[in-house]
């Protein structure tokens, strides 16, 4: 008699279905797999200062993919971080914290209140977090704020900006929390680049020249994540990246 023939079974059927339906259950209910703690328990609790300025209004979808795809870089329970934008206010989003897949889905969803670059005071806010371990700052314009008064002596651009930082600067200094900055603009900006170098330079922080000509902001920032920072020890690493030829 005939034996009628049946195909095999997949004898990782069963592992696929389970792994699927654990999958399904978690895009439906994410707490049922993943516990977040305190911000104040994370190795690294970070604050991104968001240039939500006038200027940045062609490119705020890639500034929000770039920080989204940063915080998927960042290990979970490891990492916290917070927003500090120039012009929005939004106490929810402020806040610490180590949910980074819900900050990331508020910030995709944020309508953002365009204006000038307020980004001295924004950043020295940001810094006088007393839990803050790092900042990265991005903008691609000039500064509209001062922290200082404005002298009449002969002073260029750069050292009247270079007073404001020194507000900055030996706050992060005490609290040993490096400044990473990122420029997004062309290369014609150097005064607006050498202060945001400035910032780095004096924390221990990096610094990168985003070009839009060259770079695409939503999959370069996330470089500036934990996991990836060691690579921007590398100059070479850094320079590939700026030219758009490392993503």
């Amino acid at each position: 008699m005939a034996i009628p023939f049946t195909q095999a079974k997949d004898p990782n059927a069963a592992k696929k279905a389970a792994a699927e339906a654990a999958r399904n259950k978690a895009e439906k209910k994410p707490d049922a797999i993943m516990h977040y703690v305190d911000a104040s328990k994370c190795k690294d609790r970070m604050r991104v200062v968001f240039d939500d300025s006038f200027s940045m209004s062609s490119y705020i979808g890639q500034a929000k993919d770039g920080v989204v795809e940063f915080f998927r870089w960042c290990p979970p329970n490891e990492a916290a971080c917070g927003m500090n934008f120039l012009n929005t206010h939004d106490p929810e989003m402020e806040k610490l914290t180590a949910d980074l897949p819900n900050l990331g889905m508020l910030i995709k969803s944020k309508h953002f209140n365009l204006g000038g670059t307020p980004l001295f005071a924004t950043m020295k806010k940001a810094v006088e977090d007393p839990i803050l371990t790092r900042m990265i700052a991005f903008t691609d314009g000039s500064p509209t704020d001062s922290l200082t008064p404005y002298s009449e002596k002969n002073e260029d651009t750069l050292a009247y900006y270079k007073r404001s930082a020194d507000v900055i600067i030996p706050l992060a200094l005490e609290k040993h929390v490096p400044i990473d900055t990122v420029f997004f603009g062309s290369a014609d900006s150097e005064t607006e680049i050498a202060l945001l170098k400035y910032f780095s330079d004096s924390t221990s922080g990096y610094f990168l020249h985003f070009d839009p000509n060259k770079v695409n902001f939503a999959k370069a920032f996330r470089f500036l994540a934990p996991v990836n920072r060691l690579m921007l020890a590398s100059e070479s690493v850094r320079r590939e990246i700026e030219s758009g030829r490392r993503s």
